[in-house]
């Protein structure tokens, strides 16, 4: 079983029991226990578990229909997403630092690397990312946004959220999205939530793009930035040598952070 479709598996089972120990899941994947705490602590910083002693303990969703949706979402491409958060934390956060975070899955993986930082104030419109802040990072300024509640993705969208961003200021935006292309730019498939993100990096001084690379190629229905906009963008070692190029070629200061061998 590939280390996705594992992980994938591992939180399935968590959801449907609650919560389960290192050793009992070992046997249950037939891997070794430290293999099943590496699984644990990735499903852990994405927010899904909490990891006890000896376990761990599925924390719920109050959205009980898009169990699978998040699951999903949680463990595709999850060595990527965290090698990206790692190294955009340490590439691109300073000490005392302002902070906008949107909702994606590979922005939420750069907080658990963000807790020898000193002096952050953050802010975002994502329940799943405030919640991320709130358990890494409690000494930090925490600011979120209010708004109309969108269910599905568990952010706070429309005009409200929208407001939010003007009236602030911030050093560096980090964003995602489901697809990158030249033409295209940074694209969405969330109407009322890419609204949010433009004026989140309106607001930004710098806007940093953090996507893993399958999604490089595609896009999606909503522009979230046009690809001038980009300073900079943070993607794993499956980009291809074409595509690395032409985003260099477009003036875009990139990187691209190293992924450990999977397990």
């Amino acid at each position: 079983m590939l280390p996705e479709a594992r992980r994938r598996a591992i939180l399935t089972h968590l959801a449907q029991v609650g919560s389960d120990t290192i050793i009992d899941l070992g046997k249950r994947f037939h891997k070794s226990t430290m293999t099943i705490r590496r699984d644990l602590k990735i499903l852990q910083e994405a927010g899904y578990v909490t990891m006890s002693h000896g376990g761990a303990i599925y924390n719920g969703d109050s959205f009980q229909q898009n169990v699978s949706h998040q699951i999903e979402r949680a463990t595709i491409r999850a060595e990527e997403k965290r090698a990206i958060g790692q190294y955009a934390a340490e590439k691109f956060v300073d000490a005392d630092d302002v902070l906008f975070l949107d909702s994606g899955t590979t922005v939420r993986a750069i907080i658990p690397h963000l807790k020898c930082k000193a002096n952050l104030s953050i802010a975002s419109n994502s329940i799943r990312t405030i919640d991320a802040l709130h358990r890494y990072l409690p000494e930090s300024t925490i600011l979120g946004t209010g708004g109309l509640l969108s269910a599905t993705a568990q952010t706070f969208v429309g005009p409200v959220a929208e407001r939010f961003f003007e009236d602030f200021f911030a050093r560096k935006a980090f964003v995602s999205g489901v697809g990158f292309t030249i033409a295209a730019g940074l694209a969405d498939s969330q109407m009322l939530d890419t609204a949010v993100k433009k004026s989140m990096t309106r607001s930004a001084e710098t806007s940093i793009v953090v996507i893993d690379s399958s999604k490089i190629g595609h896009t999606a229905m909503v522009q979230v930035m046009q690809t001038r906009e980009i300073q900079a963008l943070v993607t794993d070692e499956g980009i291809t040598d074409a595509d690395r190029q032409a985003i260099l070629d477009c003036g875009i200061d990139l990187h691209i952070a190293p992924v450990p061998p999977a397990e």
